[in-house]
């Protein structure tokens, strides 16, 4: 009977554990030899915004907001590409509410730290908003 009520027990929690909310697993930033836009965007974009960086990654129902479609990042400010505004919002220098809370990581900070050569960072953004240019609608 004990094994019973268990085994029944387990069951019970496995079914509410798997009923949950997600929980977003958090890890430092490690070293990458991610350089191209589109290796950088799936190694670290693609979780939340999805490959096809519509909004749809893994991690994104588990997210307080909804990540952007980065595919209307164009049409939502007129229709033009502004990497200026782009890079800010990488580098959190450009406040969005995603971004440098708890949820979104600066990435700016992230690719400088998992380098010796802070120079490297600035690249790694330089490649990811050149990427996210090429995939406008």
């Amino acid at each position: 009977m004990i094994r019973i009520l268990l085994s029944l027990s387990l069951l019970i929690a496995a079914t509410a554990a798997a009923q949950g909310p997600k929980v977003i697993k958090q890890t430092n930033a490690k070293s990458s030899a991610a350089w191209t836009g589109d290796a950088l965007y799936k190694e670290f974009c693609a979780v939340c915004h999805g490959i096809e960086a519509k909004g749809n990654g893994p991690a994104a129902s588990s997210l307080k907001l909804p990540p952007t479609d980065l595919t209307q990042f164009s049409r939502r400010n007129g229709s033009k590409y502004n990497d200026l505004k782009m890079r800010g919002i990488i580098t959190n220098t450009d406040a969005v509410g995603a971004h440098g809370n708890s949820e979104m990581p600066v990435w700016g900070d992230i690719f400088k730290s998992i380098s010796a050569n802070p120079t490297f960072g600035q690249m790694r953004v330089d490649a990811l908003v050149k990427y996210i240019q090429t995939i406008q609608k």
